[in-house]
């Protein structure tokens, strides 16, 4: 059961939103001044408080003031109840931190509808997602339950891509985020002599295509599936609705998104002030870890080069070395990695 505090000073007033609120099966107490209500804060933290604006001793402007002070309750959800419906007020209220806004006269469909939206999103933040397929769609599952998130999309079917399919192709419409659920997708440039760059490649728990979405620009590059790859496609709608409709939720969202955002400038920084050796050892161990431990390296030696941004001549050189050192071997199967350790210490020299 929910636990509700409600600070209200017209005691009729207070009297009739707390009927509501137990006749919906939440806990509630009440305080008729914002100091009250602030004792019984420290008392007991509620899942949500209800305060009244315009109060003696201290009011819903100073009782959120001090809440937001504390770290232990600054998070707690905070709904204003106010007689005023001047703009100014509203700016001011959310300026405090205030979560919601409800003006007086209210009925009790509308002040249900606000708590429970609230508290929806609360739980959605509190709650830790994953970065899997079932985390990602419990995601949007639950913020599709909040106002302003109704219209995403039930669209995320995954789909099964064979070797050598397209995702997507430079130059076209960017019209989807992709999620990777298994396989492996490398991601490419071509110039105009039709040589390929490759910009990475992605396996399981990975999103590609959204810079493209962010710019709203055509694709920058190619997506191509390595091997038997699972992916669900996120419509652009979606993505934008999720990173624009509020503050906190986009927060959640781009927390999940992170460790692409990570991982491509660490990439970047590497290809620019790392030796070949270095980019060969670390392309190396990032592959490896992306597969099983002691399984061969299946990638050609175009797309490795690709990866480490040099020529293939130059790859097969350091290879090489790398070869004589024990470090590596190959065979008909790929690449092996017989020294993941010594590996490592060549990547960050």
């Amino acid at each position: 059961m929910k636990y509700i505090l409600l600070i209200e000073d017209n005691e009729e007033m207070r009297d009739n939103i707390a009927g509501i609120l137990e006749l919906a099966n939440y806990e509630v107490k009440t305080a008729s001044n914002g100091k009250e209500g602030i004792e019984l804060v420290k008392t007991r933290k509620p899942d949500l408080i209800l305060c009244d604006i315009m109060m003696p001793e201290l009011d819903g402007y100073g009782v959120i003031h001090i809440l937001n002070s504390n770290d232990n309750t600054a998070d707690i959800p905070f709904i204003f109840l106010t007689a005023k419906a001047d703009k100014e007020d509203f700016r001011k209220g959310m300026n405090f931190g205030a979560d919601d806004y409800i003006t007086k006269p209210f009925d009790g469909q509308e002040l249900l509808n606000a708590v429970e939206v609230r508290l929806k999103k609360n739980v959605l933040l509190k709650t830790s997602f994953k970065n899997d397929f079932e985390g990602v769609s419990g995601f949007i599952e639950q913020a599709k339950q909040l106002k302003g998130f109704e219209t995403l999309s039930e669209n995320r079917n995954l789909h099964t891509h064979k070797k050598k399919e397209f995702l997507f192709m430079e130059g076209h419409k960017a019209k989807d985020l992709y999620y990777i659920k298994s396989g492996k997708v490398k991601t490419f440039k071509t110039n105009e002599d039709g040589k390929e760059f490759v910009t990475g490649v992605h396996g399981e728990g990975e999103f590609i295509g959204y810079i493209s979405l962010l710019r709203d620009l055509p694709y920058s590059e190619s997506a191509e599936a390595l091997e038997e790859s699972e992916v669900f496609a996120i419509p652009k709608s979606d993505f934008l609705t999720l990173l624009y409709t509020n503050r906190e939720v986009a927060y959640k969202f781009i927390k999940l998104l992170s460790n692409n955002l990570l991982d491509a400038e660490t990439k970047l920084l590497n290809l620019a002030y790392q030796s070949v050796r270095q980019r060969v050892s670390g392309t190396l161990l990032e592959l490896q870890k992306q597969g099983h431990e002691g399984e061969p390296i299946n990638l050609s030696r175009k797309d490795i080069s690709g990866m480490v941004g040099t020529a293939t001549e130059t790859l097969n050189r350091a290879l090489a070395d790398l070869i004589d050192e024990g470090i590596i071997e190959t065979s008909n199967k790929g690449i092996i990695v017989l020294n993941q350790d010594k590996l490592g210490k060549i990547a960050r020299q």
